[in-house]
């Protein structure tokens, strides 16, 4: 009798279990894709943010409600974060606003678009916001935990909408 050998290689079940490996590995790493690009791309939540505002020889009700929804526009950027409070205090906001001018008087060469536009249109146009927020650390920009940012924006000369001057830790 002759014996047949049978060539090393893959027998249908071992081939299916090949494109099911594949299959599932493929659905994974989508899967993962797709959770990594929805916590990078998502906005911050603003829904519950608290507005505290002291009381104000320069702006209105109105206008002070308008620059701290568009500081919570500026903030709705911070993907992985929860923006709690955004609060203005008309001293802060002129203590720093004085800041500049100390730094400027110091150094002559001194320069900072707070500064700039605080010269363009005046110091009863600038809104300096405190903004507290918590971010969940999925954002490598953003440390995980509270902290605390300022928001700097100039009244447009409509007298209703502001543009946002910039922002940061200071």
């Amino acid at each position: 009798m002759g014996r047949t050998s049978r060539e090393p290689g893959i027998d249908s079940g071992g081939m299916k279990r090949i494109v099911i490996a594949i299959c599932v590995l493929l659905l994974a790493v989508g899967t993962i894709g797709g959770v990594v690009h929805w916590f990078g791309s998502r906005s911050a939540d603003t829904s519950h943010v608290e507005y505290a505002f002291s009381a104000s020889s320069k702006f209105t009700d109105a206008q002070l409600k308008a620059a701290g929804h568009k500081t919570a526009e500026v903030f709705s950027g911070f993907a992985g974060c929860t923006i709690e409070k955004i609060s203005y205090d008309e001293h802060r906001a002129d203590k720093l606003l004085d800041l500049e001018d100390t730094a400027k008087a110091e150094s002559p060469s001194y320069e900072s678009a707070i500064y700039d536009a605080y010269k363009r249109y005046g110091r009863n146009r600038i809104f300096i916001a405190t903004v507290d927020f918590t971010c969940d650390g999925s954002d490598a920009s953003l440390s995980a935990g509270e902290q605390s940012m300022t928001d700097y924006l100039y009244l447009n000369d409509d007298g209703e909408t502001w543009t946002e001057i910039d922002h940061g830790n200071g």
